[in-house]
């Protein structure tokens, strides 16, 4: 579990950590959002265990969780507003959100302009790089080299810290931090520094990645919530996150975010990546009149990839029952299809792809990636004690452009 020293709980602010009211009760953005009855808080998504935006744009997290929990208390709706790292101080200078979420670190820069609220975890910058690497990336002098290949995500500190401590390393500014550890593990970057609470996440999620001496980080930070310069709110944010630290709120939400099944992510957008191919297989289908349902093949697909993923350690049986949830649901977003054209009397789809030489291999490549996620995941799906955990991650649906019937069947098998 990630609770170490550079990830631990931090005692309630003293009071004359508050400052000064310079406001009244009338202009205090409190009351506003009392008024309102919408706290508005902005994310950016793609930090876990903090803050992840799923496919369907929904947003899932620690930080999330806490941003539930202060709306709850505030007795107000919550509204979450996607942001970036590089958007968002100007973000919240131009009231597109009253707070910001979502594992926020404390910096000078970022306090010229606004006001943090107590801090609730304790961290530092850290590197993570593919294991067998991991001596040669120990100290800042063995990162901050010509020949090293310095990765970081846009706008945050960690791009400041980079530019600031490993000026001469060949620095690549990458723009998704979700995609970044498995440019790392494909070898196309040498390392990242990043939060030592990332980078222990992260070497869990990629067992090629190893986070470096996270326990002992380079420097010292703290996350917070990113506040307005308003009194009334920090005050109250402050005793709210007071109230759930001394309560044991934030430990448990915590332990929960930390142990939540993350890799499992990978499977539902492979599932759902492979259910939106259904239209490209129904439209060549529909054009050719074949028969949606070939009962012969897809027996024999399932018992190959039944016996592939015996050899990857998932239980044949249960690879079988999986892979065949996928072709039924697949069958059932193209009978919806089918119905559909046959009302309106559709003729052919003159740009329908190829299944053979197009589609097929496109869902060839699917499958053996989830072959290899499922086998991958294999412990926590075989663990029964973790089923609550993977049927939270089975998220609703991901695309407006998937069935929700065909998705309820091919997720049905994680969750038994």
């Amino acid at each position: 579990m990630v609770v170490a020293a550079a990830a631990s709980v931090l005692p309630a602010a003293r009071a004359a950590d508050t400052p000064t009211a310079t406001a009244t009760a009338a202009a205090s953005r409190l009351d506003d959002i009392l008024a309102r009855g919408v706290l508005r808080v902005g994310t950016t998504g793609d930090y876990k265990p903090f803050s992840y935006r799923v496919g369907n744009g929904e947003f899932i997290g620690l930080d999330i969780a806490l941003a539930a929990d202060l709306a709850k208390s505030l007795g107000v709706k919550l509204q979450l507003v996607p942001t970036t790292w590089g958007a968002l101080m100007s973000d919240l200078g131009d009231d597109r959100f009253d707070l910001a979420m979502g594992g926020v670190s404390v910096s000078l820069e970022r306090q010229k302009k606004a006001w943090f609220s107590l801090p609730y975890l304790r961290d530092g910058k850290t590197p993570i790089a593919r294991c067998e690497d991991a001596r040669k990336y120990q100290t800042l002098a063995d990162i901050d080299r010509p020949d090293v290949r310095l990765i970081v995500n846009p706008g945050g500190t960690n791009e400041r810290f980079a530019r600031a401590q490993a000026p001469h390393a060949t620095l690549t500014v990458f723009p998704d931090n979700v995609a970044i550890f498995d440019r790392i593990a494909a070898g196309e970057a040498d390392v990242m520094i990043t939060d030592a609470i990332e980078a222990r996440l992260q070497q869990r999620l990629h067992p090629k990645l190893c986070a470096i001496h996270p326990e002992a980080p380079f420097d010292f930070s703290e996350k917070a919530v990113l506040l307005p310069r308003d009194a009334a709110l920090k005050a109250y944010v402050d005793q709210w996150l007071h109230q759930a630290v001394e309560s044991g709120a934030f430990a448990r939400a915590n332990e929960q975010w930390l142990g939540y099944p993350w890799g499992i992510e990978s499977l539902r957008t492979l599932i759902d990546a492979r259910l939106l191919l259904a239209p490209d297989v129904a439209q060549f289908k529909w054009n050719h009149h074949l028969p949606i349902e070939d009962l012969p093949r897809e027996a024999e697909v399932i018992a190959a990839l039944g016996r592939q993923a015996s050899a990857l350690g998932v239980p044949q049986p249960w690879a079988e029952a999986f892979f065949r949830a996928q072709i039924e649901a697949s069958k059932t977003a193209q009978n919806e299809l089918f119905q559909g054209w046959d009302v309106f009397k559709r003729g052919q789809f003159p740009d329908a792809p190829d299944l053979v030489t197009v589609t097929r291999p496109k869902l060839d490549r699917l499958t053996d990636q989830l072959l290899h996620a499922l086998a991958e995941n294999w412990p926590v799906l075989s663990d029964p004690t973790r089923r609550e955990d993977v049927l939270r991650a089975m998220h609703p649906m991901q695309a407006e452009d998937l069935s929700a019937k065909a998705v309820t069947q091919a997720i049905a098998p994680l969750g038994r």
